[in-house]
């Protein structure tokens, strides 16, 4: 279970990098930046995000129902 958490969790803060690295992309003034690519990019940040989101709360919602077993 920690494993799971502690992915979904690198995950999150990964997602989180390459979502704020893209938008900086979309809003840079250089015309050498591919607004394209960069908002393609920010899609799949959102959905890594959602993605290791649900993963995370399934894995809470797993160790809770552990616990309420155990207890």
């Amino acid at each position: 279970m920690i494993s799971a958490v502690s992915t979904s969790m690198a995950g999150l803060s990964a997602a989180f990098q390459r979502f704020d690295g893209a938008a900086s992309r979309v809003a840079s003034p250089e015309a050498s930046a591919d607004p394209t690519a960069a908002v393609v990019d920010t899609v799949q940040a959102k959905f890594d995000v959602a993605m290791n989101t649900a993963l995370l709360k399934s894995s809470l919602d797993a160790e809770k129902r552990v616990l309420d077993i155990l207890v």
